[in-house]
């Protein structure tokens, strides 16, 4: 019975048999600034709000922010983001954020093009946000291949003018090479 069930599963796309298909990212986050906003009795919380730039599956970052909040916990916390290309946005754009004593680390997670997309950000622990933080890597989707990446970039583009839609998918399928270029980069896993 259950070599039938993991047929049907298959055969509906529901199971995934080989790895999916990643994004290469390089983002930088410059200095957050720090505030604070009230709640609804008027206690002040700590607040930490900045910037994204650089790129995501080949397409330029053209408008991206994050909001931060200390959780509970000094090593804990979390917020939210949004980050614009070409080809749409993030929706959903959520952050966890973990450190401890060395590094902390953010974890970004949304829906980009229909489909889930998340990212990490690491630097050192200690004032962490004060200087600008890079970071390069190949962000987890659910894309299952290129195909299907420059499938949905087309489909994202196709109101814009000719002209724009050519240039961003010519650099969505950049991809490709940017993901192999970073995977035989010396001493990345």
């Amino acid at each position: 019975m259950l070599p039938i069930v993991l047929g049907l599963a298959l055969a509906a796309g529901v199971v995934h048999a080989g790895p999916l298909y990643p994004l290469y990212y390089a983002i930088d986050m410059p200095p957050v600034l720090t505030g604070y906003e009230m709640d609804e009795q008027q206690n002040k919380h700590l607040i930490y709000t900045g910037l994204l730039r650089g790129a995501i599956g080949g397409l330029a970052i053209e408008a991206a922010s994050i909001t931060l909040r200390p959780g509970a916990s000094a090593g804990a916390g979390g917020g939210e983001f949004s980050l614009k290309t070409t080809a749409g946005a993030i929706k959903g754009g959520l952050i966890l954020m973990t450190s401890d004593a060395r590094q902390t680390t953010l974890l970004f997670t949304g829906m980009y093009l229909g489909e889930r997309v998340q990212f990490r950000m690491a630097g050192p622990a200690k004032d962490f946000g004060t200087a600008t933080v890079s970071s390069k890597g190949l962000a987890d989707t659910t894309f299952i291949a290129h195909t299907e990446y420059l499938a949905a970039v087309t489909h994202a583009v196709a109101n814009l003018s000719a002209a724009l839609q050519a240039q961003t998918i010519s650099a969505a399928d950049s991809n490709l090479r940017l993901i192999t270029a970073y995977q035989s980069a010396p001493g990345v896993p």
